[in-house]
């Protein structure tokens, strides 16, 4: 006679133990359930862990009575990574487990569990004068460190620093048996997560999964000493290929921690979110970071000086003493002098002193949807595929036109030798139970919400398809797969049957995240 349990059962078995940690109302189930693009099929529960242990047991429980598990981190994916393609799914909600477990300034790196914010994270080590290379993406405020990992995401400190990945020392992973597995120095029985490589490279193994191979529960990541002087220059371009030109020179000499750029739309749309001068907390943390003076100078020059008709180019420097940003300055005027004029600098100076203020963004200044694709290609391919984006862009004109998307596209750095291209389509739709319970309600009211248009959202899946298969055509690559990017087509078939043999090492039943990575 079978022991084993039905999932209704084992949900039943667990919240009598875990009590509020065990979610199953609709209307919780239903926010959880649902990402910033769109939603997934119902969920059975959600568990709200504060413990490895507790993760560990219930994944065991749950998978032997064949239930499907999903790991959620902060929430913030738009390509469908937590969302569920089967049932019962039940998701695993990782935000309890919120502390930094150890903080170790001699041996230069920090322990984390994977539901701390990039924003709690900094606030933590900034008392200790240090910080991770990569310090998290503008969404940090909700984006966990687990949720980056698991993922991949750049930008702050990402043009100097690399990708979150690039941080990482070692990981503990529970797998779909319930067994806690350890990566990295770590995983040497004796040793401290100090160092990532003693043997094969296990720890890259889980970066960029997607939670196809287990729930990150507890990472660590490098530290470095706080940089003591910091700068910020602004360009403009006239063109594309000058601005892609620029960015490279850049990332090529290692100059700037933070490159931002803007199309002339993207730059057309952030004017209209929000001016620079009446943006009461953006001042009050310039004045907070920079002075008065600096603050003032804001309000008097504002994004006046910005013609909406340019590429706009945006570079955080950070040096250890007044000779060395001095030199950095220097080096990245003249690196960019042969392509973009140069303006003021009132633009990344906001973004350093509101480094986590974008959950709002992610509503345009009407209340339209949000959807951004990108690609990650090498500086050499850079104009080539943003033509490329333009020609497709112009071929879609009137389909765009007849449902009221528009596109801006956000352009950044990876490291030395990748630039990202990110096209952002906006369009008039309702908003989701996301959207609903994480954009600030008093934003919400101010923007307005459109109704529901569906003919307006299938507009944007297929031309959220055709901007990623353009990119594809380009040889980019991608963060954030989820269940959107492709990842196994045209892959070479050693490499998949190595990652398709250790997902049945892992996890034999294939109930870990099913549909990420084209699983």
């Amino acid at each position: 006679m079978s022991t084993t349990l039905s999932p209704d059962h084992v949900i039943a078995e667990l919240k009598t133990r875990w009590g509020d940690g065990v979610i199953t109302d609709p209307t919780e189930l239903e926010y959880f359930g649902t990402d910033v693009y769109s939603q997934g099929k119902p969920l059975l529960a959600v568990l709200r862990p504060t413990s490895a242990e507790q993760i560990a047991a219930a994944v065991a429980e749950l998978t032997a009575a064949g239930v499907t598990l999903i790991a959620r981190g902060g929430g913030m994916s738009y390509t469908g990574g937590y969302l569920a393609t089967r049932q019962p799914t039940v998701l695993i909600d990782t935000g309890g487990l919120d502390k930094v477990v150890e903080i170790n300034v001699q041996d230069a790196y920090v322990v984390v569990e994977a539901g701390v914010t990039w924003e709690a994270l900094q606030k933590a080590l900034q008392a200790k004068g240090v910080r991770t290379p990569y310090f998290g993406p503008m969404s940090g405020s909700h984006a966990t460190v687990g949720g980056a990992l698991s993922q991949g995401s750049v930008f702050h400190g990402s043009a100097r620093y690399g990708s979150s990945a690039d941080s990482v020392l070692g990981l503990e992973v529970v797998t779909a048996n319930g067994e806690i597995l350890r990566t990295g120095s770590a995983a040497s029985g004796n040793a401290t997560p100090f160092f990532r490589w003693h043997g094969p490279d296990l720890t890259g193994v889980f970066l960029g999964d997607c939670g196809l191979l287990g729930i990150k529960v507890r990472a660590s990541l490098r530290l470095l000493p706080r940089h003591s002087h910091i700068d910020y220059l602004s360009w403009q371009f006239e063109r594309a290929d000058q601005l892609m030109d620029a960015m490279g020179a850049l990332a090529r000499a290692g100059l700037a921690s933070e490159i931002a750029a803007f199309d002339p739309s993207l730059s057309q749309i952030r004017m209209r979110r929000a001016s620079l001068s009446s943006d009461v907390k953006s001042l009050g943390n310039v004045i907070k970071k920079g002075g008065l003076m600096q603050g003032l100078k804001l309000v008097t020059k504002g994004r006046d000086f910005l013609d909406p008709d340019l590429f706009t180019l945006h570079i955080t420097l950070e040096g250890d003493s007044e000779g060395e940003i001095s030199a950095r300055v220097a080096a990245a005027r003249k690196a960019v002098a042969a392509f973009g004029k140069e303006v003021e600098n009132s633009v990344p100076k906001v973004m350093a002193a509101n480094p986590f203020a974008a959950k709002n963004a992610m509503l345009g200044s009407a209340g339209e949807r949000w959807a951004p694709i990108h690609g990650i290609v090498p500086h050499s391919r850079s104009t080539d595929l943003f033509n490329a984006l333009q020609e497709l862009f112009a071929a879609e004109k009137a389909v765009m036109d007849e449902h009221g998307l528009f596109i801006g596209t956000l352009m950044t750095t990876v490291g030395a030798q990748a630039t990202l291209i990110e096209p952002c389509i906006y369009w008039p739709d309702s908003h989701n139970a996301f959207h609903v319970r994480t954009v600030d309600p008093e934003h919400r009211a101010k923007i307005g919400c459109p109704g529901e248009n569906l003919p307006a959202r299938a507009a944007t899946d297929a031309l959220k398809r055709k901007i990623a298969d353009t990119m594809r055509a380009h040889g980019a690559a991608s963060f954030q797969i989820g269940k959107f990017y492709t990842y196994r087509e045209g892959r070479d078939p050693a490499a998949l049957a190595m990652l398709d043999a250790i997902k049945q090492q892992l996890d034999p039943k294939g109930l870990m995240n099913p549909g990420v990575l084209g699983r």
